[in-house]
């Protein structure tokens, strides 16, 4: 076989090799946009969430996700009147070794941004109204 068709099937096996990865890093991706009100409808969370597996757990063969939020908002729909709007998150986190549950964590008040996260799983978003001043979780909501 010459060095050129050597080459040229070197090429064809990487670009073959590239798709099929690349494909099936797209098949096992989910993306899908999200809008809550909190139960009294002052807050209101939307954004877009996206989750990929990016690994598994040896001993058991569990997923393992990363992913992130994008443009994910809290908004208050009733101004002045002493609450604002908050997105809490809940997950289970790995972390040495072991998974430990992770409830009402505020990751947006009366804004919007976008973060990345991975070692993940079972993550939910919540629309949740909050006593400006306080840390209580009041009305949440799961947007999924």
């Amino acid at each position: 076989m010459t060095s050129l068709a050597k080459r040229t099937l070197v090429g064809a096996s990487a670009a073959a090799s590239a798709l099929v990865i690349g494909l099936a890093g797209t098949a096992a991706a989910a993306t899908f946009g999200f809008n809550k009100t909190s139960s009294t409808g002052k807050a209101e969370i939307s954004g877009t969430y996206e989750y990929h597996v990016s690994g598994t757990i040896p001993q058991t063969n569990e997923k393992i996700y990363a992913g992130s939020f994008k443009g994910a908002t809290a908004r208050d729909k009733v101004a002045g009147d002493g609450y604002e709007a908050v997105l809490a998150l809940s997950y289970q986190d790995w972390k040495g070794g072991a998974w430990h549950p992770v409830t009402n964590y505020v990751a947006v008040v009366n804004g919007s941004k976008s973060w990345t996260f991975k070692n993940k799983k079972d993550v939910k978003a919540y629309a949740c109204d909050r006593k400006v001043g306080t840390t209580k979780l009041l009305n949440c909501r799961a947007a999924w």
